[in-house]
């Protein structure tokens, strides 16, 4: 059954709130959604849309099991960090739905940021030093893969399969549905790859495939970077001529190599294709895309529940991260609420002061959180607490109720006021609730 905003999905360790569909297929849809620790994920679940056949469903399931199966061995800053996969189970079960938990990469693939910097100069590609930044970090992101003791083959490389990480300013792999464990066989089963990056063997079920697949598509992504278009998949190019002079040769010859049709020919692994774009002393010192305009961090959780904890100010956009005043990392307020029958969820505080308590229409009382939905037994009273934001300390003050405020465990008494840090554990009456202040990014 397809997920829906505001539900949950209870994992091994953690359960996750679904924010918002970031898209749907013809196998199911993509979340984004919010760990209990409000580490915002990315959730695909994968589920019978009644779009395709019988057996291609089944077929694309398996693929789904394996990207995961595959994720879920890699840890690498430079690829997309696997979660968990739910059920978390060692063989494919035989029905369900399937879903994979990843982190959510903040940023464009690089596809948007090539077609953004194209339309806003002129239409024309990379320049030659951004081009080699981004190849020396796909070199290292495949040169890792390739050394697994699976030997992962990644074979789909292409812009929209690469994120850039606006948060850590860097190139991310993030799409492995069609990778795959050389060690177990390095035979095609059957056409996989986009056209105009993937190589000969790739079409052919004879054809042995080796590192040296990944190299071309490499070489494959740069051409387009540098030039705007992709080379012709059935000859090598043999020369730039046509596209821009100020193309080096040096980088030239190196993308003409990994193109080579006899993979013999080609850079046999990305560690030699990255030390060939090293010695052109071309990469910049600065982040890779920086320079062509591509995106930064932003901030994702709501304005109004955010604060420098260093000088107390309040962001001026939605967008910051940074303290306009003093530089420092902007952190939001929110209260984690654990109900006895419910998965957790979190609740921003979104003012200096905010009343908690239970909505009472009738007697016209409408607290700033509402902890009414938790609290199936009424025993929160309408005005229970209240809590405090001053400069860059948080208060709690509790209200006269039937049923005490606890902080720690300790009843905190009627009109008494106590600082609060934390992962604070509060209990209002029996709801028990933890009191977050988190960076809004992890840097």
């Amino acid at each position: 059954m397809l997920l829906k905003p505001g539900e949950s999905l209870q994992g091994r360790d953690a359960s996750y709130e679904i924010v918002e569909i970031l898209g749907q297929g013809s196998y199911g849809t993509v979340f984004r959604a919010r760990d209990q620790n409000a580490n915002f994920v990315v959730i695909k679940q994968f589920f019978d849309t009644g779009s395709a056949s019988k057996e291609d469903f089944a077929y694309q399931r398996k693929l789904f099991w394996r990207e995961a199966e595959i994720l879920s061995q890699i840890n690498n800053p430079k690829i997309v960090h696997f979660i968990e996969r739910i059920p978390d189970e060692t063989q494919l079960p035989p029905e369900g739905d399937l879903f994979l938990v990843m982190e959510l990469v903040q940023g464009q693939t690089l596809r948007k940021v090539f077609d953004d910097w194209r339309i806003s100069h002129n239409n024309q590609p990379f320049p030659a030093e951004n081009v080699v930044a981004v190849g020396m970090e796909l070199c290292e992101s495949l040169g890792y893969l390739h050394s697994l003791p699976g030997q992962i083959i990644y074979r789909d490389l292409k812009p929209d399969n690469v994120m850039w990480d606006s948060v850590g300013q860097k190139c991310k792999l993030i799409d492995f549905g069609t990778a795959r464990f050389s060690d177990q066989s390095k035979r095609a089963t059957q056409g996989l790859g986009t056209e105009g990056y993937a190589p000969p063997e790739l079409y052919s079920s004879r054809a042995e495939l080796g590192f040296y697949t990944d190299t071309y598509t490499i070489g494959a992504l740069l051409y387009e970077l540098l030039t705007g278009d992709t080379p012709d998949p059935k000859v090598t190019p043999s020369h730039f001529r046509g596209y821009d002079a100020g193309i080096p040769n040096g980088l030239q010859a190196v993308v003409i190599k990994s193109l080579q049709l006899d993979p013999i020919n080609r850079y046999p692994t990305a560690g030699a294709m990255y030390e060939a774009l090293e010695t052109l002393h071309l990469a910049p010192e600065e982040p890779a895309l920086e320079s062509v305009g591509a995106p930064r961090a932003t901030n994702l959780h709501p304005l109004l529940s955010c604060f420098c904890p260093n000088c107390g100010a309040v962001p001026r956009t939605d967008k910051a991260i940074y303290c306009g005043k003093c530089r420092g990392l902007i952190h939001t307020v929110m209260l984690r609420v654990l109900p006895k029958n419910a998965p957790p969820a979190l609740l921003y505080l979104q003012k200096s002061e905010s009343l908690l308590g239970r909505t009472d229409p009738d007697g016209g009382v409408f607290p700033d959180v509402d902890l009414s939905r938790f609290d199936a037994g009424r025993f929160v009273s309408r005005r229970h607490a209240t809590i405090k934001r001053d400069g860059v300390k948080f208060f709690l003050t509790a209200h006269k109720t039937l049923n005490p405020t606890r902080l720690a465990g300790f009843a905190v008494a009627e009109g008494a006021t106590v600082p609060l840090e934390n992962e604070a554990r509060l209990e209002f009456a029996d709801l028990v609730c933890n009191f977050v202040v988190r960076p809004v990014v992890n840097p």
